[in-house]
């Protein structure tokens, strides 16, 4: 609960400044990116938990479990984790876990939803697949988000994890939303220009994110900004127009602020 409180009073505190009259900052698109970010964070969050409460699973239930694995939000708004392997027409379910109401976790004992989960699996691996064709041979340890649509299309979003040592990444980023049976792409966007950077988690430190060929912050530097806000002193995304910061202080807690870059 205190996580949720703490995300609302940083809502509550989102600021713009006043820029010059003569700039226009994308407000629109940048809120909205602010809102996807904090879903992001928020299933971050229950896949931690859930993924935790896997690793003391038996041997043979983990061996089961391949990268098709995924976290997602049922109807009844609560976060399941659905860990086993898709072989191609059929979901290997090995366990399935949901944060209740009461915000424990348990096995989940109602049947599977097992065409929802092939319809997943199928979107996440064309998502890699995508993805891959522009990172090429990486390192770089990604996160996957599934969001299961009101149309019923599926959103998948691969972002940079945390990686060994506490190193925070940014540089590539993709989102693909897939029909409802994981098939069809209806939409992307990706980025990424060939390289990523990144700086060790450390609270007395600023940073700057740069984005030197886009106009206005990316998904994925607001997702870090947000993700990372208390493990550094001070976040500041750099593009071709625009200084976005985010800061803290005991009076106004967490707010953004923008101005033109010059």
């Amino acid at each position: 609960m205190i996580f949720w409180k703490y995300l609302a009073f940083l809502l509550v505190h989102l600021h713009f400044s006043g820029p010059e009259k003569h700039y226009k900052f994308p407000v629109a698109e940048f809120s909205a990116h602010v809102k996807t970010a904090e879903w992001l964070i928020e299933y971050d969050s229950a896949a931690w938990r859930l993924s935790d409460t896997v690793t003391h699973a038996d041997m043979d239930l983990l061996q089961r479990t391949g990268k098709e694995w995924f976290v997602y939000k049922g109807r009844d708004s609560m976060w399941y984790g659905a860990y086993g392997k898709f072989q191609d027409t059929a979901y290997d379910l090995a366990i399935h876990y949901r944060i209740n109401r009461q915000d424990s976790i348990e096995s989940v004992t109602t049947p599977p939803d097992t065409a929802m989960m092939c319809n997943v699996s199928r979107g996440i691996r064309k998502a890699y697949r995508n993805a891959g064709v522009m990172l090429g041979r990486s390192y770089v340890r990604m996160n996957k988000f599934i969001r299961l649509n009101g149309d019923r299309s599926i959103s998948i979003w691969l972002l940079p994890a945390l990686q060994p040592a506490e190193v925070a990444m940014y540089g590539g980023e993709f989102h693909y939303r897939f029909d409802e049976k994981g098939e069809q792409l209806l939409e992307r966007q990706e980025y990424y220009r060939g390289g990523f950077k990144g700086f060790r988690l450390n609270n007395g430190r600023e940073v700057k994110l740069e984005y030197e060929d886009v106009k206005s912050p990316t998904l994925g530097a607001v997702y870090f900004a947000l993700r990372y806000r208390n493990r550094f002193r001070e976040i500041r995304i750099e593009t071709v127009e625009s200084h976005s910061l985010l800061v803290f202080n005991q009076v106004r807690g967490y707010y953004w602020e923008h101005k033109e870059r010059k």
